[in-house]
């Protein structure tokens, strides 16, 4: 099972399946985990780390893309296992450390707000010791940089490794079909900032992108849809001819 949920982004970027989402590890001098999957994911993360030669006690950093749970859910069981430091956006955090509670953000009724009770069942209260901004810069791969994409929740963020050429941008896409598509609407929050942080992505220089449920796509075409798929009203963009 290991084996197909582990795969090389690239030389020191790894991919973990976790149950309904995937974890990203940063194989530096010490190691960042981007994101903890639900709960229950740790023993998969653990098992991935001694896979790429790497023990507990070298991740250094834990980022958090965003609180949904199949994010988040897993962090505070990890906390327990790993020295790391966590580090969340400001906006997330009190979501995060179960200060707020999730269907406050939701101004729709009907199903979102269904789901956002249900992730609020989903996530237990976790530690926060960094509160990240826009523009941060973590010293990881030649520099970390935080971009705040805001839409799918308010603080979301996307995780930029110039050095690489590298985009890890969480729940900010999907990829349905071989087409790069905006997030999943029922669990976005607001759909126009969704769309200004698409563009906001399109205009940084990367030749991979990462997104959390997905493969990741390399090359010209992933940078072409994601610019394409922010200019319009269209909604989907091809990633392969």
């Amino acid at each position: 099972m290991l084996q197909d949920s582990f795969r090389w982004v690239m030389p020191r970027v790894a991919q973990v399946r976790v149950p309904g989402s995937g974890v990203f590890l940063l194989l530096d001098a010490q190691v960042t985990l981007i994101d903890c999957g639900p709960p229950g994911s740790a023993g998969r993360i653990l098992a991935a780390l001694a896979r790429a030669g790497r023990a507990p006690e070298s991740v250094a950093h834990i980022v958090i893309t965003h609180f949904h749970p199949d994010h988040a859910g897993g962090l505070a069981a990890l906390q327990r296992w790993l020295p790391a430091t966590t580090a969340v956006h400001a906006l997330e955090a009190p979501f995060v450390r179960g200060q707020r509670g999730r269907q406050s953000i939701s101004p729709y009724g009907g199903p979102r707000a269904l789901a956002a009770r249900l992730e609020q069942t989903l996530s237990p209260p976790a530690r926060v010791d960094t509160e990240l901004h826009d523009g941060d810069e973590l010293p990881v791969l030649g520099g970390l940089r935080v971009i705040h994409t805001p839409g799918h929740t308010p603080g979301h963020v996307a995780f930029h490794l110039p050095e690489l050429g590298l985009l890890i941008a969480g729940d900010a896409a999907q990829v349905r079909r071989l087409r790069l598509t905006r997030p999943h609407p029922l669990f976005t929050q607001d759909r126009r900032a969704a769309r200004h942080s698409l563009a906001r992505m399109a205009q940084l220089e990367f030749a991979t992108l990462a997104l959390s449920h997905f493969p990741p796509v390399a090359g010209p075409a992933a940078h072409a849809a994601l610019r394409r798929l922010s200019a319009t009203a269209g909604r989907r963009w091809r990633l392969a001819p």
